[in-house]
């Protein structure tokens, strides 16, 4: 009934001969100290809580003396549907405290609120709510609340609870907290009736409870009720009629367990119900009883942790900072008028000392090192003799239900395969999903098996090897933490790991694309909504191009209904639709980033992206593939060529003839390798092209053709390198194709010819041959010729044995023709030979070419490489491989030359083989990029002893490429011209000074111009810089930047050596290295470095800001892809920092010597809104940009 004051209120809750009122939040800890006082005072004779019925039989071991808090009451319906209830308690929870006083005393405890099934519980949340009454009343509190609050701390979001009981607590009696507690839940009630009403659940909950209270004390027993101070005021009214809490029939009974609890799950920000914020704080003041002096101690003890785990964290942070976190959170607790300062004070004062202004870099680690200290890691248990419940029996209810091995199947042998197809059997898809949610918390039962649909195309069924082993028994304990069913401690597990991602800035692309996959197989559907958000927010601006392919491809299977998980839902089509739309947009966006790409997985991207945007890209798309063409890569080059062909924007018969314009200029050694690349590329992306579309083959048939043997052999393993990149199936195909065009036909092939007549004109010529020759009229045979070896040049394999050869070449087939002194290769043979494929019915001849070659490449990778396709032939000319790497170059120097040797000899080391690098001779050696990158990324791995072996080689290549770098590079750093004024003609005329000194000489001329006579001229002298700059070169070091490392660190040599100018250099991956001191040896600093890893270029620049000393005077060079691996938050905040403070700061897309960039558009282009310009620079360019600074 309605009180006209708060004096009659209190009154009326507080009156003897009513029930003992106890209000309570369900996580109190002043409150909770309280307790047992009150209880002593009182002397109940029945003990009532705010508890569903269904948890009446839990209580005695919710009580128990060895059950552990922080534990968790759980319910979850008998049918696996509707959501879970869950109920944690920690020390500091009034209720564990009052049920545990009941243990001690003897007094019976009733759990008196609603049963849960009840069918008012519909669509209502069953957990415990998280403030002294009704959620949404609190949070609508325009009338006394909010006045209450405005007079606290003004904040709309305050904790009035926090605020009205807890601040004030200590130093207060028992009593007095509890007449606070029973006044404020008396306020918030008052405004919730005059803001729309009580909501009609809670009424529902209340007229059971007062029933409840009536039947507890129906033959005159004194009851304690401990309640919600939001309801209590409802527990004055007298108890009517209350029908029974029967719901409709189809309602489940529901399933209790009490199971283990830790802190971080019972923290609010967890996701889980019923939390409450910083526990392990809570139960420090639970510790201290309202002992101000205690407080005082444990906001000291909290200051000083959380200063600790900063400094962990590479902040710098000591006593001086905990000291003024204590005088300031006291500072603010006597402003305020408060006996003590609490966990708000505390916050305040770490935040404002702490995080010094910055929301991100150190405020993110201010924030991490506050979680740590005052959430905690205090984990419970229950008694061990309590009644097995939990996550293990609702799994082993719902394994035997699907037929699946359970615990009774566990030992050797008992693995199970299954192959479940999840879309077409209601048995298989509750198979999928419980294996799913058991691989998502960790718990080893079941391994999935990779499976591949017909064609590389995405399969509908998956595969399964499951067994239980004891390690299933325990994890699922673990697990259990999380819930009590499957899908909610799957469901539980995952928002944790969300609310994680959040607090650390995120998520990253890589994060929302998991989470929203395992959300939608586990068949979350409210999680998977979110993550989708998530998506549609994350990966536009921040995924890279497989990133964005791999979300168009994960949408694809939302849209239509292809995981089983996820229930077929219009809304949800739309917007998975919505967000393809823009993920496409995006990675058409990112197209201009794979200029400098050398990775064939780019090339297959494009044209995966090419498929999926043809009718969204547009214009846009188009224009990148022309740019992507001319400007890219050769291996960009060749795959853009072969998309634009595919998609009709270029001719495949210009496109052929491009092809074949690859093959003339191969001539040296930087054009072959550009050939082999282009191939690559093209044939990546579309492997198909060349056989398919004969206007694109015919140029490529006849400039092979048309090659001089000689020419020929120069671009072989070029070509066939090239070509490798196609299966063996596909260049058997490719192969009948090119025969077909050749009009090379099988002999069993007799076109429109009678074989019987054919054979017997076979048997007439060879009668006729064999009198010929016994009448010696047959003409000699032909001598080799020996020009090129006496010319000393190899000798060519084709002009050998060609009398020996000659009924090979005539039965190698009918379109053989008689071949000129350079064309002794058919056509045919040197498709053979190139393509790899059919080496058996090359003549004698060719076979060691086949040989050598296939040493380097096998029978290839893919479809075809694991079986006999064409039978005999397969390989290469002859089955025993070389003895060894020296036989093997030995016979590569014979056959193709010395320069073409090396070239196969570095392709080999680039593919695996360090032992070549043996036979590489370090002073005849052609210095390169490409075989320095060779070397290096395998120095790492070798033994000490082959690695000082390996040292001239390196140091030869280091030396010449650092001597040909710093030729570019040394006049644009020294002699930088300086303007001073100087009648010396030393230098060039300083025009406007010049101008400025002879003023007083000009004169008007009768045309009315002004003429001036410069009397004193002054030049421009040449000298160096007289202030000291520092540049610190931040060189990403993650596996796609292997390239630019090493020009990176060739360049950071060369800068080292420029007087004034300090050179820094470090390298990250996901650690940062200050290789400093290596700076001016190259070649130590390369085999210091280690390529690989993941990006974490935040943490790079956070290091570059501890270098700067001179702000203005800084020059902060990060060389990157910009493909972020941790949340975006942290990289743009460290920008922001180094740009405010005067910095001068360069984003390098790339950093070789044709300035082609491979980078995330998306992140650059968030970078340069934060003030760091990005550009794809060469060395020479950056050595411009470095002396224009420094001038």
């Amino acid at each position: 009934m309605p009180h006209p004051s708060p004096e009659a209120a209190v009154l009326a809750l507080t009156d003897p001969a009513a029930p003992y009122l106890i209000g309570v939040r369900h996580h109190a800890p002043s409150l909770a100290s309280a307790v047992p006082a009150l209880l002593d005072a009182a002397k109940p004779d029945v003990l009532l809580v705010e508890l569903p019925a269904e948890l009446q039989d839990w209580l005695p071991w919710l009580a128990h003396e060895e059950t552990r808090a922080p534990v968790a009451l759980a319910a979850a319906p008998g049918d696996g549907g509707g959501g879970p209830a869950f109920y944690p308690f920690a020390d500091f929870s009034p209720e564990l405290v009052a049920v545990r006083w009941a243990a001690r005393h003897g007094v019976p405890v009733v759990a008196c609120d609603l049963p849960l099934a009840d069918r008012a519980w519909g669509g209502e949340g069953r957990a415990e709510t998280d403030g002294p009454g009704n959620p949404a009343a609190e949070g609508s509190v325009a009338g006394l609340a909010g006045a209450l609050r405005s007079r606290l701390t003004g904040r709309p979001g305050d904790d009035l609870w926090d605020r009205l009981v807890e601040a004030t607590a200590p130093g207060s009696s028992p009593e007095a907290l509890r007449r606070a507690a029973l006044l404020t839940g008396w306020a918030l009630r008052e405004d919730a009736a005059g803001s729309g009403g009580v909501p009609e659940l809670d009424l529902r909950r209340e007229r059971w409870m007062r029933s409840c209270l009536a039947g507890a004390t129906a033959n005159g027993e004194r009851a304690a009720v401990v309640v919600g101070a939001f309801h209590a005021p409802a527990l004055l009214a007298p108890a009517e009629n209350t029908p029974s809490p029967v719901a409709d029939r189809a309602t489940p009974t529901w399933t209790t367990s009490l199971i283990p609890y830790t802190y971080a799950l019972l923290d609010e920000r967890s996701g889980y119900p019923a939390g409450i914020r910083d526990p392990e704080w809570q139960h420090r003041v639970l510790e201290a009883a309202g002992d101000p002096a205690a407080l005082e101690d444990v906001l000291t003890g909290a200051a000083v942790r959380v200063c600790a785990e900063l400094r962990a964290l590479g902040h710098p942070s000591g006593p001086a900072d905990a000291r003024e976190i204590v005088r300031l959170a006291g500072d603010l607790a006597r402003l305020r008028g408060l006996p003590a300062a609490g966990r708000v004070e505390l916050v305040e004062a770490v935040q404002t000392v702490l995080a010094q202004g910055e929301p991100y870099g150190r405020g993110r680690a201010v924030a991490r090192a506050m979680e740590k200290v005052l959430v905690g890691t205090r984990a419970g248990r229950p008694a061990p003799d309590a009644p097995h419940s939990g996550l293990a029996p609702a799994v082993e209810a719902e394994l035997a239900a699907l037929g699946l091995p359970g615990p009774a199947d566990s030992g050797p042998g008992s693995a199970r395969d299954l192959r479940l197809d999840p879309l077409r059997s209601d048995l298989d898809r509750g198979r999928e999903l419980l294996l799913r949610r058991l691989t998502v918390c960790a718990v080893p039962y079941a391994e999935p098996k990779e499976v591949t649909g017909a064609g590389g195309t995405e399969a509908l069924t998956s595969r399964w090897e499951v067994r239980w082993t004891p390690a299933t028994a325990a994890m699922l304990t673990a697990a259990g933490v999380r819930g009590v069913t499957p899908a909610q401690a799957a469901e539980g597990l995952l928002r944790e790991r969300r609310r994680t991602e959040q607090d650390e800035g995120g998520p990253t692309a890589a994060q929302a694309l998991r989470g929203l996959e395992q959300a939608a197989e586990c068949g979350l559907p409210d999680l998977a909504d979110e993550r989708l958000d998530d998506t549609a927010e994350v990966l536009p601006n921040s995924g890279t191009l497989p990133e964005l392919l791999a979300g168009l491809a994960l949408l694809d299977r939302v849209r239509t209904g292809h995981i089983a998980g996820l229930p077929a839902d219009g809304d949800r089509t739309a917007r998975a639709a919505a967000v393809a739309e823009l993920l496409t947009a995006a990675a058409v966006r990112q197209v201009d980033g794979l200029t400098g790409s050398e990775d064939p997985a780019d090339a297959h991207a494009l044209l995966e992206l090419a498929h999926r945007a043809d009718l969204l890209g547009g214009i846009r798309l188009t224009d990148a593939l022309a740019r992507l063409a001319a400007d890219g890569t050769p291996l960009m080059r060749g795959a853009a060529g072969a998309v634009r062909v595919l998609l009709g924007h270029e001719e495949p018969r210009g496109f052929g003839d491009r092809v074949a314009s690859w093959v003339d200029g191969a001539r040296d050694l930087e054009t072959r390798s550009a050939l082999t690349a282009r191939l690559t590329g093209l044939l990546t992306a579309a492997g198909q092209l060349l056989e398919s579309a004969a206007p694109a083959l015919e140029p490529l048939l006849g400039r092979v053709s048309e090659l001089s043997d000689r020419d020929f052999l120069d671009r072989l393993p070029a070509l066939r390198g090239g070509f490798d990149t196609l299966s063996p199936a596909a260049r058997d195909r490719l192969l009948s194709a090119v025969e077909e065009r050749l009009d090379e036909r099988h002999l069993a092939d007799t076109g429109a010819v009678d074989p019987v007549a054919l054979a017997a004109w076979t048997r007439a010529d060879l009668a006729a041959r064999e009198a010929l020759g016994t009448w010696g009229l047959l003409p000699p045979p032909r001598q080799p010729e020996a020009v090129r070896a006496a010319a000393g040049g190899p000798a060519d394999p084709t002009s050998s044995q060609a009398a020996a050869d000659g009924a090979a070449d005539t039965a190698s087939g009918a379109g053989h023709r008689l071949a000129s002194a350079d064309h002794r290769l058919a056509p045919t043979d040197r498709w053979r030979l190139l393509l790899g494929r059919r080496t058996d019915r090359l003549p004698s001849s060719a076979r060691p070419l086949a040989t050598a070659l296939d040493e380097l490449y096998g029978s290839g990778r893919g479809e075809g490489s694991r079986g006999d396709l064409t039978g005999a032939g397969r390989g290469g000319g002859r089955e025993a491989s070389y003895p060894g790497v020296r036989e093997w170059s030995e016979e590569l120097a014979a056959l193709f030359g010395p320069g073409i040797r090396e070239e196969v000899l570095a392709a080999a080391a680039a593919t695996g083989r360090p032992d070549v690098f043996a036979e590489l001779d370090p002073d005849s050696v052609r210095p390169s990029v490409d075989l320095l990158r060779s070397v290096l990324r395998h120095a790492g791995g070798l033994p000490e002893a082959r690695l000082a072996a390996l040292r001239p080689l390196v140091r030869r290549l280091v030396d010449a490429l650092t001597r040909q770098l710093a030729t570019r590079l040394r006049p644009a750093l020294h002699g930088t011209a300086l303007p001073r004024p100087s009648r010396r003609p030393g230098g060039g005329l300083d025009l406007p000074r010049t101008l400025r000194a002879n003023l007083a000489t000009a004169r008007r001329t009768p045309d009315g111009t002004v003429q001036v006579i410069p009397e004193r001229p002054v030049f421009r002298t040449r000298a160096r810089k007289a202030a000291d700059w520092r540049l610190v070169l931040v060189t990403d070091v993650s596996g796609s930047m292997e390239a630019s490392t090493i020009w990176a660190a060739l360049t950071a040599s060369v800068l080292a050596g420029v007087p004034t100018l300090s050179t820094h250099f470090l390298a990250f991956s996901t650690e940062v290295i200050d290789l400093t001191d290596h700076v001016e040896d190259p070649l130590s600093l390369l085999l210091e470095v280690s390529v690989g890893g993941g990006t974490h270029i935040a943490a790079g620049l956070r290091h570059a800001r501890e270098l700067v000393t001179v702000p203005s005077r800084t020059l902060v060079v990060v060389v990157s892809d910009f493909e972020e691996g941790y949340p975006l938050g942290g990289l743009l905040a460290e920008v922001r920092a180094l740009v405010g403070s005067g910095c001068h700061v360069l984003g390098c897309a790339s950093l070789d010597d044709a300035g082609r960039p491979r980078y995330s558009t998306g992140v650059a282009s968030q970078l340069v809104a934060a003030g760091m310009p990005v550009a794809a620079l060469s060395p020479l360019e950056l050595a411009r940009w470095v002396g224009e600074k420094i001038a």
